[in-house]
């Protein structure tokens, strides 16, 4: 357990550790109640009671696993060490940072882990050097990616989230652009409020939100982590932003979407794997926030709030040895090193934001419909196709990361089918072309017809058009 020592005159503070458990609690289990009634209006009763099924799976397996843990090594007394270890919070937080599409074995497995190894071997709650939640996605992140719930995905997840669709663009696209994009999540607007595809609890950011200020209005949360944290992502997004001319959206999309707001207010703010004093928070707040989105912008995660909580929990320890001495007689020292870190860390992130190069697609729009297939210009996909004799082709063009391959056939001077063989673009963006519906559209295409792009995948898009032009002209058509 941390003890914060300060110099005179001292007060006692009136939260209890159990109030304020008591306060995350309810906030979480108001955003877990949303993503209930959300999914089960959006998706079907079943998908919105699935979220309680992860929430409850979550919760006994930790409630257990510590029942167990402290039984072996020989509690007095584990119903009181289980409720004073609240292990159900790092529960129900872990299952509104994934996704809805994990399997219950997966979130089973991954909690007995994040439990004993996130926090009881270090000594139980307070000792633990990780946030623990943070732990435990990680684990179903990297081991259980591909344990997925039968049907979920095709329900939930049949289009891209936006912080995928968004990294498979690179980031930068120009406004015009951004304004066909965001409309396949209903905007901007539509996004604070939670109507679109994401990890179980991040997509409400007004609730989120609310869920801060309250916490923080009742002193249950230190201020500075979160305030400094949301500041700076949003800061050095706008910066970012501006240097390549896309504006006050970008900064907005950075910060409503993914997993900042819930970061910022629910993991960030854990006291036990954060600095001891305000000046080390605010450090620590500088760091996650560089790192959140250099991860986001140049890593293969479209997010990055997860691994920068871990990343700065290891630095905590190192943070807390710089800001020692005494807080008021060394406040202009401590200060300055503040300032110093704040701007290293913005400034470092702006470096690695102003070099982003994007590749914005040509999005079809009802104004400026698509061109014929013979006028389109395809030499940058590489395309070639093969004759397979009986008027198929087996065909490959480049895409957005790689290359697709397909079987074409041509019948009667059009095309009959078109049967993706190979996808190698960004899974969950570029697949959303190859669905079955979009294929169909390809049926009765000559050279001169006119195939819009998929919204949001359009360069798997562009690699599918180029395969149908190239087996048309083989064929003779």
């Amino acid at each position: 357990m941390k003890y914060t020592y300060k110099p005179s005159p001292n007060y006692r503070q009136k939260q209890s550790t159990i109030s304020i458990m008591r306060d995350l609690t309810v906030c979480l289990l108001s955003i877990v109640l949303f993503a209930t009634v959300y999914n089960a209006i959006r998706y079907g009763f079943a998908t919105g009671m699935r979220v309680i099924l992860m929430t409850a799976a979550a919760v006994i397996t930790a409630l257990v696993t510590e029942a167990a843990y402290f039984k072996v090594t020989g509690a007095k007394d584990i119903v009181t060490e289980v409720r004073h270890s609240f292990g159900w919070v790092t529960a129900i937080i872990m299952v509104l940072i994934t996704r809805l599409d994990v399997s219950i074995y997966a979130i089973v497995i991954s909690t007995v882990i994040c439990i004993i190894f996130g926090k009881l071997v270090f000594g139980g709650f307070g000792q633990n050097i990780f946030n623990p939640a943070a732990f435990g996605e990680a684990i179903i992140m990297n081991s259980f990616a591909a344990s997925k719930a039968a049907n979920i995905t095709a329900d939930v997840y049949s289009g891209a989230t936006p912080m995928t669709a968004m990294n498979s663009y690179g980031w930068v696209m120009e406004n015009s652009v951004f304004e066909e994009f965001i409309q396949q999540f209903g905007g901007l607007g539509n996004m604070m409020i939670g109507n679109y595809p994401t990890v179980i609890g991040a997509s409400c950011a007004i609730l989120i939100i609310i869920c801060g200020a309250y916490m923080m209005w009742k002193k249950d949360i230190d201020w500075h982590l979160t305030v400094t944290y949301i500041l700076s992502i949003f800061c050095i997004s706008l910066v970012v932003g501006l240097i390549h001319g896309e504006g006050l959206w970008f900064a907005i999309f950075n910060l409503i979407t993914g997993g900042v707001l819930f970061c910022g207010i629910f993991m960030m703010t854990d006291p036990v794997t954060t600095p001891i004093t305000i000046p080390g928070r605010m450090i620590f707040a500088f760091g996650a926030a560089a790192l959140t989105l250099i991860i986001r912008w140049k890593a293969n995660l479209p997010d990055g709030a997860l691994y920068s909580v871990l990343l700065m929990n290891m630095l905590t320890p190192a943070i807390d040895k710089m800001i020692k001495g005494n807080q008021i007689k060394e406040a202009k020292q401590i200060r300055n090193e503040v300032i110093i870190a704040g701007v290293v860390c913005t400034l470092v992130a702006i470096l690695v934001g102003a070099f982003l190069e994007g590749k914005t697609p040509v999005v079809a729009s009802s104004s400026a419909p698509a061109s014929a297939l013979s006028s389109e210009d395809f030499s940058s996909t590489n395309v070639s196709c093969t004759d397979q004799g009986n008027g198929v082709y087996a065909c490959s063009a480049k895409g957005f990361e790689g290359v697709n391959e397909a079987t074409v056939t041509i019948e009667n001077g059009a095309v009959k089918s078109i049967e993706v063989t190979a996808f190698n673009d960004t899974p969950g963006v570029g697949d959303m072309a190859t669905a079955e519906g979009e294929l169909a559209r390809y049926a009765g295409a000559t050279t001169s017809s006119a195939i819009d792009s998929t919204s949001g995948a359009s360069f798997t898009s562009t690699s599918l058009r180029a395969m149908v032009y190239e087996a048309l002209t083989m064929a003779g058509e």
